[in-house]
């Protein structure tokens, strides 16, 4: 047990009614526990014990943005695969949860609609607990305090952790996926400090997720999404700066071919690709030779001239210093738009 504290003189308003939950709501509960549980097949194939709501919403200490928390009851061990890997299933139901709660952001009356497949082989810790199946109080929670357990603190923490783990650069739609859960992350805090202050469930997970390292490490995610977007924006540039100069629109001067090689990473080094391989340079010079240069290599002079140089051959350009892009994979995009900028016009 964290703490305990005062709290509210009723429950929520919205849900009950004295302390019955409403039926209508009750009915749409249950539509969206089935849901959720369908949404689990066909690895999670098993009877649905039981579905309960727990948290601030089910005891005295709500407010109006506190989370709605669904959570529906199955015994893991009756789950074909649980015994033989316990933690693959685990894995499982929390990317499935999380895939769930991203697509289906369920709100009531500005409450978020939470849901969670719980083992009913684990204890139930909240003071206050409720059986939307049953239309009952599994325990009935006191308006005079309530504690709060670690296990509902790990609860509350744990799905942002695994979201925040499964996050990479490069993800699709990576800005707004961290976007959504620094929102959540801040509604839940902000819930949670309104209702209890320091010692509400909310916070503390929001602490546990900060000394666990998972919100830096977001936030450093979101730091390099940033520089990759940026990265992306310089390319696009010098794309369009290159193919600007090719056609003879323009022809680069010295400060733009400054620009054009930190957006595309470049160096200028007369041994070029021999010792900087598989990146962009600029080569001091006209005579450009091949040799023991595995890839071709597209080449553009100061006059706006530019050619496919192959392997092992020798290259001469008309003008005075020559830049080089690697033709691999690394530089697919790159060229691919300064094609269709060519083609543009």
């Amino acid at each position: 047990m964290i703490q305990e504290y005062q709290t509210q003189s009723t429950l929520n308003p919205k849900l009950w009614d004295d302390d019955r939950l409403k039926p209508k709501l009750r009915e749409n509960f249950l539509k969206i526990a089935k849901s959720f549980a369908d949404f689990l097949l066909p690895i999670i194939d098993v009877a649905v014990k039981d579905v309960t709501l727990t948290g601030s919403n089910a005891n005295y200490n709500w407010t109006n943005k506190s989370d709605i928390d669904l959570h529906i009851l199955i015994n893991y061990k009756n789950i074909k695969a649980y015994n033989a890997n316990s933690a693959l299933v685990r894995e499982y139901l929390m990317s499935k949860k999380s895939i769930w709660n991203n697509n289906y952001p369920l709100m009531f009356h500005g409450m978020q609609i939470e849901l969670y497949a719980q083992d009913i082989n684990e204890p139930h810790t909240s003071t206050g607990v409720y059986s939307i199946m049953h239309n009952k109080w599994i325990k009935k929670p006191s308006s005079d305090i309530v504690s709060i357990e670690d296990d509902a603190i790990d609860i509350k923490a744990d799905p942002y952790a695994y979201e925040i783990d499964k996050l990479k650069v490069g993800d699709i739609n990576l800005t707004g996926r961290i976007n959504r859960l620094k929102d959540k992350l801040k509604r839940m805090r902000q819930t949670g400090l309104e209702a209890e202050g320091e010692y509400s469930v909310e916070n503390l997970a929001f602490k546990k997720l900060r000394n666990s390292g998972h919100l830096e490490k977001l936030s450093q995610l979101a730091k390099s999404e940033m520089m990759a977007q940026l990265q992306v924006e310089g390319h696009n540039n010098a794309s369009k700066s290159l193919a600007n100069h090719i056609s003879g629109k323009i022809k680069l001067n010295d400060k733009q071919w400054t620009v054009v090689m930190k957006n595309l990473d470049a160096v200028e080094h007369p041994n070029g690709q021999w010792d900087y391989p598989n990146r962009c340079t600029m080569i001091p010079s006209n005579n450009i030779t091949m040799k023991n240069v595995g890839y071709p290599v597209l080449g553009i002079d100061d006059t706006g001239y530019k050619q496919v140089m192959k392997p092992e051959q020798q290259y001469t350009y008309p003008g005075q210093r020559v830049f080089e892009i690697p033709i691999t994979q690394k530089y697919k995009h790159i060229l691919k738009q300064l094609n269709n900028y060519i083609k543009e016009g």
